[in-house]
């Protein structure tokens, strides 16, 4: 018996990934107690977000033959000893979060679904959680199927392989976990007006300032903008405002919003950026990075008008909130020589969910 006894401890594993070390040190068989130490370090990689997520599995014992590892149901998982602080703890698994370089906690979880009497089981920990790339019209999911895709309704999806084309998601997700659990992010854009088909696709992008990059639906005549999303949270039209509401000038397939109102200016949930905002984010020198180009590195599309239009020069001016008062008004570059006779302006509607 001893020596069985000594078969079922080291049959207990030692899972690692790039950051991540689990050694098994205990197990309390009555009580469905388990305790093992968890170590990282910031080589070659630092875990994504600071924190590490830990999943166990277990198997029963009949006789000396094992049975197959089924997902353990944890429950009050508890550090023990070290560093870190447990959180987003769930049946499957739960976050070591921290904050050193080198660190290392000692944590005892019960196994609620573990059977009477001896069983063998495995501890796992991970420093990436499952994450979403796309390429042409298809969704390449990373992680260990299968996957669930949830939309911001609760609605779900299950994906049994590592990818799928766009036509074929049913909801429009914002978050996905994998088969250890693991919560991720399908799409950083959380707002109901969110839209996600074969050509509008929500990721992360690849060059530039690899910021995340959406599209939405303005409800009010069902036109679609490209969103991006900056360092601040904060998420910036990257397409001009061609709406049928609020508009008082039409000119090269731009809709220009009068200053001197700013009714209908934005979708819901969205709104005018300031002033301050403005210049904040197209500084320095506002008339290059902000309206020179055709596309900015952090997605952000933004061009300069120059033609004729109605006997006047379009300049190039976004409409924006000013920072003291509820007056709208064009901001515009410091080439154009007689910004103050112009009125109207281009709308980019800003979002911080």
């Amino acid at each position: 018996m001893r020596t069985k006894i000594f078969f079922f401890l080291t049959f207990i594993s030692v899972a690692a990934s790039a950051t991540v070390t689990v050694t098994p040190i205990s197990t309390d068989y009555a009580a469905k107690e388990v305790t093992f130490n968890v170590e990282w370090t910031n080589s070659p990689t630092v875990p994504y977000n600071n924190r590490v997520w830990i999943w166990i599995d277990f198997c029963s014992i009949t006789g000396t033959t094992p049975g197959s590892f089924a997902p353990a149901t944890i429950t009050s998982p508890t550090k023990t000893g070290g560093n870190g602080t447990i959180t987003g703890a769930t049946a499957r698994g739960f976050f070591i979060e921290y904050g050193t370089t080198n660190a290392g906690a000692t944590v005892t979880a019960t196994l609620s679904n573990a059977p009477p009497g001896k069983f063998n089981w495995c501890v796992y920990g991970s420093d990436t959680p499952p994450n979403v790339t796309a390429s042409g019209g298809t969704y390449t999911l990373h992680g260990t199927p299968p996957f669930i895709l949830t939309a911001a309704s609760g609605a779900t999806q299950t994906v049994v392989a590592t990818n799928i084309t766009t036509a074929a998601v049913t909801i429009t997700p914002v978050t996905l976990t994998d088969q250890t659990g693991c919560p991720g992010i399908f799409c950083l854009y959380t707002g109901s007006d969110l839209v996600i088909d074969e050509t509008r696709l929500c990721q992360q992008r690849t060059g530039g300032e690899k910021n995340w990059e959406a599209y939405i639906k303005d409800s009010r005549d069902g036109e679609y903008y490209k969103i991006v999303q900056y360092s601040d949270g904060v998420w910036w039209w990257a397409d001009d405002y061609r709406g049928s509401y609020g508009y008082q000038v039409t000119c090269s397939g731009v809709r220009l919003y009068s200053a001197t109102s700013k009714s209908d200016d934005c979708p819901s949930g969205w709104r005018l950026p300031t002033r301050a905002e403005a210049f904040a984010r197209f500084e320095p020198p506002l008339e290059v990075d902000g309206w020179g180009g055709a596309v900015s590195t952090s997605g952000l599309k933004v061009y300069a008008t120059s033609t004729t239009c109605n006997t006047h020069t379009v300049p190039r001016c976004d409409l924006v909130a000013s920072d003291v008062s509820t007056a709208v008004y064009p901001i515009c570059s410091t080439e154009e020589t007689n910004i103050h006779s112009y009125t109207y302006g281009r709308v980019r509607c800003i979002r911080q969910l």
